[in-house]
């Protein structure tokens, strides 16, 4: 059985290669490509986030939601503190390297998750302590996703506007 719903937000987060997002912009995956540490670590203000910073977040944010659809226990991230991680201090080739592999891996285990997420249960609660939908928790995702990944373009064209 299928349910468009969940091969919308599939489609959304896992677009095929060459595939244009409705949005016209890239998957967080794909405007996290190419960028250098120097780069990823810039931010525009003392006060604000950076794309490094951002894609830590939104690594924390798919494990969070893998884990509650696979309905797993808390705890296991491996950085702190969870929401927005922190950002290595030291903008180094290795770190941005090694966070880039951590935001792919929490990528794939959600994609992997949602794949073998059984359609039947999209308008179950998420949970005994919630009233949120899997449906609900899905759409959010993809749009969270959606949404830091457009921050991360605009941070990509405000840091070339200033010469990095």
């Amino acid at each position: 059985m299928t349910d468009r719903r969940l091969e919308e937000a599939l489609r959304h987060l896992n677009p095929s290669p060459g595939t244009k997002l409705w949005h016209g912009g890239a998957s967080v995956l794909g405007a996290l490509r190419g960028l250098s540490p120097e780069v990823a670590a810039w931010r525009p203000y003392p006060d604000r986030h950076s794309i490094w910073a951002l894609a830590l977040h939104v690594a924390y944010w798919n494990y969070a939601v893998r884990r509650r659809i696979t309905e797993e226990e808390r705890g296991g991230f491996p950085r702190a503190p969870s929401n927005f991680p922190s950002v290595p201090s030291k903008a180094t080739k290795a770190a941005w390297k090694e966070d880039r592999r951590l935001v792919k891996e929490q990528h794939d285990l959600l994609v992997g998750a949602l794949t073998g997420f059984d359609p039947s249960r999209l308008d179950e609660y998420a949970g005994s302590d919630t009233k949120t939908t899997y449906a609900d928790l899905i759409t959010g995702v993809v749009l969270h996703d959606t949404y830091h990944a457009g921050q991360i373009v605009m941070l990509k064209r405000l840091v070339a506007s200033h010469g990095l």
